[in-house]
């Protein structure tokens, strides 16, 4: 099952992210600043940048995109993309969700309104729980 793929609840978090006041600008905002947090975790770090290399640029316009499409404030991302970009790198492992969910809660919470912030770390942990089932299915 995929987080995006399925839809499982997506309509439901884009009416939530829109009536929240999520904006394209607050979404740019929060995946600039969460990765520049992400490079720089000791745990994260390593690993994104051994997948990613020298192109960050153009992961963060894709992961703008996965985030403008769940929100329901673009329609650019690849849905198919989603689950396959996680579970074909061995080094993405279910242990690292709970750091990645910490830093991304901290981010929205700093950078949102109380009730975008909400509704954007309930997609963030619906996707990490799709992501870590797909990675245990991976392992097993």
């Amino acid at each position: 099952m995929s987080f995006v793929a399925t839809g499982s609840g997506q309509g439901s978090y884009q009416r939530r992210a829109i009536d929240a006041g999520v904006t394209e600008p607050m979404v740019r905002d929060v995946v600039a600043v969460f990765y520049d947090k992400v490079k720089r975790d000791p745990a994260l770090g390593p690993v994104f940048d051994a997948i990613i290399g020298d192109e960050w640029d153009a992961h963060l316009a894709k992961i703008a995109s996965f985030w403008l499409f769940v929100t329901g404030l673009g329609k650019a991302y690849r849905t198919r993309d989603f689950m396959p970009a996680h579970v074909r790198h061995a080094a993405i492992r279910a242990e690292l969700l709970p750091q990645w969910l910490r830093l991304f809660r901290e981010t929205v919470n700093d950078l949102c309104p109380r009730e975008a912030a909400k509704v954007l770390i309930e997609i963030a942990e619906g996707m990490a729980e799709s992501i870590r089932i797909s990675l245990d299915r991976r392992g097993g």
